[in-house]
């Protein structure tokens, strides 16, 4: 009794003792996770994801939610990337009880997408990153070869992909949102541009330096427009795109246009609107010098 104890012994044992009472769990502060941007927590043992509200369980641990987004939602990559978290400051210090039921709560099914939500994701997936037609599904060809290697899976509509289209687009558009609150500034780019049909568009892109010195081109908008009329409006064009991404007007450094005649022409427009300054592309101001 009377042989003293090491530092690392010592420690150890206070890090085992748990003290009886409502004390017994230390609560960490879970809302550093950036998994929380997308659920909501209801009570202390579920969680609904504000995307599809779809409830789930939840015990101490942000694993289930992240995969709930990756699959579901498609939020993987470069974003879920930024999503995960250091799991240490995710754990809680419970008693043994605490624990035991935990572990009996952590069933498989909290943990398994059904094999069908996971074949409409892929196909989804296979749509929107190939440029597919949403009626490709109603295609005979494509239904034999999917009945051949799928005989009990019924291929969705064209309606239901659409919506599901809408449902990732929204996530995808909230999340560039946030990244793009993060920058410092912001120069915007806007360029006119032709199709093979004639059809003219305006795409709009944002250009920043992020936290970890990154340059990102992040497309803001691409939409059809007359050349002549969207140059007259241009100002309230930006501030509506801009506003879709809740991106405040004094963020913006300037506003990159494609012409030297675009940019003379809006310059005073877009200066005396929002303060904005403009500028001509380089590159296309030395294209047409040459």
């Amino acid at each position: 009794g009377m042989a003293a104890s090491s530092p690392t012994s010592s420690a150890r044992r206070r890090r085992e003792r748990v003290p009886d009472g409502p004390s017994s769990v230390l609560h960490v502060n879970r809302r550093k996770s950036k998994v929380w941007n997308y659920y909501t927590k209801l009570g202390d043992a579920y969680v609904e994801c504000n995307v599809c509200k779809k409830q789930l369980s939840f015990h101490n641990s942000t694993t289930t939610m992240r995969e709930h987004l990756v699959r579901k939602h498609s939020i993987r990559d470069t974003l879920l990337s930024q999503l995960k978290d250091d799991t240490a400051s995710e754990s809680d210090y419970t008693a043994p009880e605490t624990a035991l039921k935990r572990s009996r709560q952590m069933t498989p099914e909290n943990y398994l997408e059904p094999r069908s939500d996971v074949i409409l994701e892929l196909v989804l997936e296979m749509i929107f990153r190939d440029l597919h037609p949403l009626s490709m599904v109603e295609e005979k060809g494509f239904g034999l070869l999917f009945g051949y290697l799928e005989p009990g899976f019924s291929l969705p509509a064209p309606k239901q992909l659409s919506d599901m289209l809408q449902l990732r687009y929204n996530v995808v558009k909230q999340h560039l949102g946030h990244y793009l609150q993060m920058a410092q500034a912001i120069t915007v780019s806007v360029e006119f541009w032709e199709s093979r049909l004639g059809q003219t568009n305006l795409t709009v892109t944002a250009n920043v330096i992020d936290g970890k010195w990154q340059r990102a081109r992040c497309i803001l908008e691409t939409q059809q427009a007359h050349r002549d009329e969207a140059e007259t409006s241009l100002a309230e064009k930006l501030y509506t795109i801009l506003s879709e991404f809740s991106l405040s007007s004094k963020s913006v450094f300037c506003v990159v246009q494609d012409s030297p005649w675009s940019t003379a022409a809006n310059g005073q427009q877009l200066g005396d609107a929002y303060g904005w300054r403009s500028l001509c592309c380089a590159a296309h101001s030395l294209h047409c010098c040459v």
